[in-house]
């Protein structure tokens, strides 16, 4: 059944808030494990069960496209479950309260975001992306503080206003195409409508906002600093993902005929986005504050993609996500030790980890320097793909200026190098301690963000099966 690792993850869902109520705090041992597993099932059967499947008169399909994207959702959660413990322990400053729930809402926003890879209808691609939103949203405000607050509300109000502008661009193009199925619209709509260009404005808006892309990216720093760093971690990888997933289906399903055509506004949005990322996460002190601005830049080069419209392009932006994410929870991973166990956010608070812990502090500089995209790692092996979409399609000065975002991005990588590294530790500070299964999902990403850059076969693979999607 197609649909199976989507309903096994929302039974898993009912399951561990079920155990929560029912046992209370003799189930707080068993509700990771048990997440795990759901997790992990659901994984085994979407790989094992990957067929070409049409489901719901259409509206619900499944094939190898889909697997690449689910099996991303499913890899960035089941590390996030995997720090739960890292985050729960009684002797941290910043412990992270209410675990039964708060694996609740993880999985539903999991099931949200795997949905939204199949939805080939308008309705459910905006319901799934409800679904995988506003739990999101919750997540956010779990510290109950001012700061936390706040970075709750400005993402609650300006996510619903991205909402309203997707759900109005909808509108548009369900007039204009009396379709509902994405595939059966691209044929209906003919280019020079105005009500064509304002439905792709408003929808560009919508996605802007999941993809934090200038200028709908204000919600990012406050939401990011003001939410548990487990949540900020979540957001910044698999929220990021669910949001290159929409844009897919919009840009290449719905407008395919005429993204070439748009490919000059692309080019200013991601040289306006990249640009405001790295030039501001400069000027940053906060650890929280300075991934968003990372994650800001990173959307920048990510929607170089959109530059080409083949599959080729497509399987650059899905493998440089792929391993944006593992990259980013690499360098989360390390962050979310230093910051539960010390009780300290700042930039200056990283000094002399590589005393502390030199372990730790390798795993860190190796993912900073992933995302900043030096070679051989596979940060630079995916910028080099979405850059060689930018050069194919004329836009090498759009290159240069990539370059040149991705010269500032070491600059600022490496001031958290210098404090590891160059940096002495501050009396009192003690060595940072790592839970065995802290280690192994660490162990995880850290192979993925090595590894992915070497191996051909998944750039290919994702090629390959961006094509057919494509053509489907």
């Amino acid at each position: 059944m197609s649909m199976l690792p989507e309903i096994i993850i929302i039974l898993f869902a009912f399951l561990i808030i079920a155990l929560d109520l029912i046992f209370l705090d003799k189930a707080k041992n068993y509700l990771v494990p048990v997440t795990v597993v759901g997790i992990l099932a659901a994984c085994a059967v979407l790989i094992f069960n990957n067929s070409d499947t049409l489901m719901l008169g259409g509206r619900f399909v499944s094939g190898a496209m889909h697997l690449w994207l689910k099996v991303t959702f499913l890899i960035a959660t089941l590390l996030v479950v995997i720090l739960v413990p890292e985050s729960t322990s009684e002797n941290l400053k910043n412990r992270l309260s209410s675990v039964g729930e708060f694996l609740t809402i993880l999985l539903f926003t999991l099931a949200g975001m795997m949905y939204l890879v199949s939805c080939q209808d308008l309705v459910t691609l905006y319901v799934s992306l409800e679904l995988a939103t506003i739990p999101l949203m919750v997540l956010s405000s779990w510290n109950r503080d001012d700061q936390g607050g706040e970075g709750a509300i400005k993402y609650l109000v300006i996510g619903a206003l991205a909402s309203a502008f997707l759900l109005y661009g909808f509108g548009l193009i369900y007039a204009l195409s009396g379709e509902l199925s994405i595939p059966a619209i691209m044929p209906q709509l003919t280019e020079g409508s105005p009500a064509l260009y304002l439905a792709a404005a408003l929808i560009t808006a919508g996605i802007g906002f999941k993809l934090t892309l200038f200028p709908f990216h204000m919600w990012a720093p406050d939401a990011y600093q003001g939410a548990p760093i487990l949540v900020t971690a979540y957001l910044s990888g698999a929220s990021k993902a669910a949001g290159l997933v929409v844009a897919l289906q919009i840009f290449y399903r719905l407008f395919g005929h005429f993204i070439v055509d748009w490919a000059p506004f692309v080019a200013v949005l991601a040289t306006l986005t990249m640009t405001l990322g790295n030039v501001v996460a400069v000027l940053q002190e906060n650890l929280k504050r300075f991934m968003a601005f990372s994650a800001i830049s990173q959307a920048g080069y990510i929607i170089l993609g959109f530059l080409g419209n083949t599959g080729a392009d497509i399987s650059a932006m899905i493998f440089y996500m792929l391993v944006y994410v593992f990259t980013n929870l690499a360098v989360f991973t390390v962050l979310i030790v230093h910051v539960q166990q010390t009780g300290k956010e700042t930039i200056q608070s990283l000094r002399g980890m590589s005393r502390l812990n030199p372990g730790l502090a390798l795993i860190l500089m190796i993912g900073l320097f992933g995302l900043a995209g030096i070679p051989p790692l596979a940060g630079f092996i995916g910028k080099f793909f979405l850059f060689n979409v930018a050069a194919k399609s004329g836009y090498y000065w759009l290159v240069v200026l990539a370059v040149l975002n991705s010269t500032v991005s070491l600059y600022y990588y490496l001031r958290l190098v210098r404090q590891m590294y160059i940096e002495v530790p501050a009396e009192g500070d003690k060595p940072l301690k790592i839970k065995p299964l802290t280690m192994l999902g660490l162990g995880f990403v850290t192979v993925g963000m090595l590894g992915l850059g070497l191996i051909p076969y998944f750039y290919e693979q994702i090629g390959r099966d961006a094509a057919q999607w494509l053509a489907f």
